[in-house]
């Protein structure tokens, strides 16, 4: 029996051992299945439909154009961009504090004052403070509360004297104008077509709300004109250093329609031409609409607003920035609006700003970047105040156009959430760059062309960017990743006519991966990983596209090799001083102590001068012929100062002096016939 049993129980234990076997490789194979997946180029990862909140598009073939209404189309995009200020910074800081302080008295005047009233400043024109006329009286120990006017018109500000009313229906503005809290400033075309803000040599005249409002409204057909004007000269005011007129809300709504705006601001943002500023009390709010600004310092300006607006509007050929949104400003938009041929930047969302959205719009022939969005905060620790200041975050540009800026199309440094979706691109340096701790950002169906340098660039410092569904065609590099300090994702891009790398990677902590990317072109390599960088994963690559650039001449060599060149280009310096060296002759010495070396060979002996008064004839100079001997000749002996007194004739030695001659070799005293000292020489021994 117990035989059978053994006999029965060998079976079972074998299947036993199979089953095992079998378990492991199945789960062996689970547990591979990423690498396999990726040898066979197969992917079960479906690919990510949405980030950031934003559904995720395919490459673009053919984007449409962004179409801009007639008051946003650029005049003359093709023009050099605007000049930068040439006036001195000292000079300008000074203007721009002079102006601080005169709004700081008259906002002190103001709590002060309940009528229309003109206020005298030195330095300055006079001011109009616009009050509320609705405030508080007291009489009889009662507290009244008394109405009065509190919106103003062109038509109140002729009758004050600080609008001068020209023939041909414009105005000019001669005196500053001060709405405070309460206050409502409405200009229409209505009333005046042209309102000439006076630039004169006793100061600028300029319009501030401060808690108050400002509108600016013309038609379609009648849009209102401001601008800055020369008196004296009959001209559009220039920025000379000394202060030019601007328009200011702070802390205030200020609203433009059908308005042209024109040579206004100096310097800094808030005096920079148009400027909705908040204050530590209150935002700013308003906007713009079917408005240009040209030919100002900033075109529009924007610091701790709120929901501020822009629509069908033209930035064009102001000298700094087109648009600039300033920290602390929250849900600004621009839509369907332009910026063309600004000394700098077309759009600039600055630091700090928050829940900024520009689409639709075109940033043209700019001298520096088509779109600026630096998210990184005010500063790096804690601000002067002692809080911590936050980085500028949801930042969106999408459906837009950069064509042809001086730098970089589409920029963003710093902040977080940045979404750059279905743009498209013209460049000839870098197309778009994200870099200075931008993170998780979304650049999503873009189309790149014109044959940048450089289509996308990430990093440095720009960890959990998503690349999603990009058409770059004609670029050096395609796509090129630098020390991303994080992972960076690339998927369905579509790369074409590539001249150098697809895909670059460098830095050790750049870590990229991928899935359904096509890559086309000729060039060294498809994907190319340098400085210490991982290889890219990237799963089912179409580069079947692809021609290697096998014959390199020497000057393809270098273009790619920018170390060689270096090296190169210093071994040339170095052989052509050595030439040059060579063909100087060194110039003769006139003292024999400072003359250089020279050989055996080149040694020229002086000619025997007879010297003192008995001459002899010299022995005659032995040729050198070797080295050798001339070291075997002893050394010379150093020239002593009597030594030019021992010419002549041959004394006697000290053996042959005569027993009683005189004791100091022959020569009375001591005392040489010329009256010079001599050496004694042996003392006799009769004198003891």
């Amino acid at each position: 029996m117990a035989r059978n049993r053994s006999r029965s129980r060998a079976p079972r234990v074998r299947r036993r051992g199979y089953a095992v076997v079998l378990a492991l490789l199945f789960f062996g194979c689970l547990g591979g299945m990423p690498a396999i997946l990726s040898a066979l180029h197969l992917t079960i990862i479906a690919l990510p439909t949405a980030s950031n909140g934003v559904r995720l598009l395919s490459a673009p073939s053919a984007p449409p154009a962004v179409a801009l209404p007639a008051v946003a189309r650029p005049v003359s995009p093709d023009q050099p961009a605007a000049a930068f200020p040439q006036a001195g910074q000292a000079q300008e800081a000074a203007a721009v504090t002079a102006e601080d302080n005169r709004l700081r008295t008259m906002l002190h005047d103001s709590y002060r004052i309940y009528a229309p009233t003109v206020v005298r400043y030195g330095g300055a024109l006079p001011t109009l403070v616009l009050t509320s006329g609705t405030h508080y009286v007291y009489t009889g120990g009662f507290r009244y509360l008394a109405t009065g006017q509190s919106t103003y018109t062109a038509a109140d500000l002729i009758t004050y004297g600080a609008l001068v009313a020209l023939p041909d229906g414009g105005a000019l503005l001669r005196d500053n104008v001060f709405v405070t809290t309460g206050a409502h400033l409405d200009l229409s075309s209505s009333y005046v077509r042209s309102v000439y803000l006076d630039d004169t040599a006793q100061g600028s005249a300029s319009i501030v709300a401060w808690g108050g409002s400002l509108d600016f409204r013309g038609t379609s057909s009648a849009p209102i004109l401001l601008e800055g004007w020369n008196e004296t000269a009959m001209m559009a005011a220039t920025d000379n250093g000394s202060g030019r007129p601007y328009i200011r809300a702070a802390a205030g709504r200020m609203t433009f329609e059908n308005a042209r705006v024109s040579a206004l601001g100096f310097w800094s943002g808030r005096t920079g031409g148009v400027a909705w500023t908040g204050l530590s009390t209150g935002t700013s709010t308003g906007g713009a609409t079917f408005t240009t600004f040209t030919g100002n310092t900033y075109g529009a300006f924007v610091s701790r607003g709120q929901g501020v607006t822009f629509t069908d509007d033209l930035f064009e050929s102001n000298q700094l920035d087109g648009l600039l949104i300033h920290g602390g400003t929250v849900g600004t938009t621009a839509t369907f609006s332009s910026a063309v041929r600004n000394g700098t930047n077309g759009f600039h969302v600055d630091r700090a700003a928050v829940g900024t959205v520009l689409t639709d719009d075109v940033s043209e022939h700019n001298a520096t970047n088509g779109f600026l969005a630096d998210g990184r905060p005010l500063v790096s620790t804690a601000s002067p105040s002692g809080s911590g200041t936050a980085a500028g975050s949801g930042t969106r540009i999408e459906n837009s156009a950069a064509l042809n800026n001086g730098r970089t199309g589409i920029l963003v440094e710093g902040g977080s959430g940045t979404v750059l979706k279905a743009n498209e691109v013209c460049a000839r340096l870098t197309a778009l760059a994200l870099r200075l701790g931008a993170t998780d950002a979304t650049v999503d169906g873009n189309d790149i062309r014109c044959g940048p340098r450089t289509g996308i660039s990430v990093g440095p410092a720009a960890r959990g960017t998503l690349l999603y569904g990009n058409a770059v065609s004609g670029a050096r590099i395609a796509i090129v990743v630098t020390s991303a300090g994080g992972t960076v994702q690339i998927d369905k891009s579509h790369i074409t006519r590539a001249h150098v790398f697809g895909i670059s990677v460098r830095g050790v902590n750049s870590i990229v991966t991928g899935r359904e990317n096509v890559i086309s072109g000729i060039g060294f390599r498809t994907v190319d990983s340098r400085a210490d960088a991982r290889i890219p994963h990237l799963a089912a690559t179409d580069s079947a596209n692809w021609e290697y650039a096998h014959n390199s001449t020497v000057l393809t060599y270098l273009e790619f090799h920018p170390l060689a060149v270096l090296w190169l280009s210093i071994a040339v310096l170095v052989v052509l001083c050595a030439l040059w060296v060579r063909r100087r002759r060194a110039p003769l010495h006139p003292y024999p102590e400072s003359t250089r070396w020279r050989g055996p060979r080149e040694v020229v002996q002086p000619d025997p001068v007879p010297l003192g008064p008995y001459p002899q004839a010299a022995p005659t100079p032995t040729p050198v012929s070797s080295l050798a001997a001339l070291l075997a000749r002893p050394p010379a002996r150093a020239p002593h100062p009597a030594d030019h007194y021992r010419y002549g004739p041959t004394w006697p030695t000290p053996d042959k002096v005569p027993e009683f001659g005189p004791p100091y070799g022959g020569r009375p005293n001591g005392v040489h016939p010329n009256g010079a000292p001599t050496r004694p020489t042996r003392r006799n021994r009769s004198h003891g």
